[in-house]
């Protein structure tokens, strides 16, 4: 078991049950030894030698890792042996030893929700496994896994970061590890001042300078699909069920621009999606560059973790594309714009979505006021 183990600093334990989160596990494995290296990420105890002590093995293991995530599928506090007992109430079960290691030793414990798991109370849990429910958890869906993993790669980073820090101060040579990768299917996190230009002045600046004499056309198009996009507006106490007929986008993108309001009380408005192909349809290789404002109707600040687009190609693969509203406090009545740029890299029709995140894991609504891209 310990001669598997890297020496390199910066571990990854990642503790699970195979008859319920085996499938999870492989896909985060592989993501974690993508961004990390196969190295640092330490996924079964199948290398325990024949006459080890299976239980000191699972100890050495995990105390050398830096952070241990616990998968917890909707079985995991229930599954039982072929005698019909709780596998945790077993104290030489794996599960139960790599967790309850992990918590008896300093290293970072992150409970990872699969799907539709919630998380065990204490009471429910045996004496020594009963601070795992005071650790903050991450929710896990295979319907946003790049958004989760997304997520989780912030929380690593930083946790690994400051071992590497810790151990430099000690005196401690800390392992040369390849510089992270940026998340899968997302473009990197873009700075800028706030003050981007609005989509539809960039389209209008290009088409002045294509067309030419064209211009007086183009113009009175423009005013046409401006007048058409206010009168689709409903009031600003408008009800998501309660929206009138979609807009008519460039390059044949309808979106609906209606305002609605989430749960949380922010209001969305000024939904727009373009390509740099409009007026003409898009195609694999173009990006969409989707455009929103939000709004906190509420009388309490709400404080933003980041906002982002939602889209998924013809297969139903992830393709988010964060924005720039990282750490944001949203003030009562403050408005704020959003933008988020998807790269269409495959044919066939795409769905996007505005999309937000709150502290506490708060999202906005499935799919808030969905749209469709047919990519040529």
């Amino acid at each position: 078991m310990t001669s598997s183990l890297p020496n390199a600093s910066g571990r990854i334990f990642i503790s699970y049950r195979r008859e319920e989160t085996a499938y999870p596990a492989g896909w985060l494995y592989d993501r974690l030894a993508d961004r990390y290296g196969g190295g640092q990420v330490f996924k079964d105890v199948d290398s325990i030698q024949l006459g080890d002590d299976f239980v000191e093995s699972i100890t050495r293991a995990v105390g050398s890792c830096d952070v241990v995530l616990v998968l917890i599928g909707d079985e995991w506090l229930t599954i039982a042996d072929e005698h019909g007992r709780r596998r945790l109430d077993d104290p030489d079960d794996f599960v139960r030893l790599e967790v309850q290691a992990a918590l008896t030793r300093n290293v970072r414990v992150i409970p990872i929700l699969v799907d539709t798991a919630r998380m065990p109370r204490a009471d429910e849990l045996p004496e020594s496994l009963n601070r795992l429910v005071r650790r903050q958890a991450l929710e896990f869906s295979p319907a946003r896994f790049e958004f989760d993993t997304s997520r989780l790669f912030k929380v690593l980073d930083h946790t690994l970061a400051e071992v590497r820090r810790t151990q430099d101060d000690g005196g401690i040579p800390a392992a040369a590890a390849p510089p992270p990768a940026p998340a899968p299917d997302r473009p990197p996190l873009r700075e800028h001042d706030g003050h981007t230009e609005p989509p539809r002045r960039q389209r209008l600046s290009k088409r002045m300078l294509l067309l030419g004499g064209a211009a007086a056309a183009v113009v009175i198009l423009l005013v046409v699909l401006l007048v058409a996009n206010l009168q689709s507006r409903t009031s600003p106490n408008a009800n998501p069920v309660d929206r009138q007929a979609p807009v008519q986008g460039g390059g044949g993108i309808d979106v609906d621009s209606s305002p609605v309001t989430s749960e949380d009380g922010i209001q969305l408005t000024e939904l727009q999606a373009a390509s740099r192909r409009d007026p003409d349809p898009p195609r694999v290789g173009d990006t969409i560059t989707v455009s929103y404002a939000l709004t906190n109707t509420t009388d309490q600040p709400l404080q933003l973790e980041y906002t982002f687009v939602g889209a998924r190609d013809a297969e139903g693969e992830h393709h988010d594309a964060e924005d720039m509203n990282e750490g944001k406090a949203l003030k009562p009545g403050e408005t704020i714009t959003a933008q988020g740029r998807v790269l269409l890299t495959s044919a066939g029709s795409w769905e996007m979505w505005p999309c937000y995140v709150l502290t506490g894991d708060r999202f906005c609504p499935d799919k808030w006021q969905v749209f469709f891209v047919l990519a040529e």
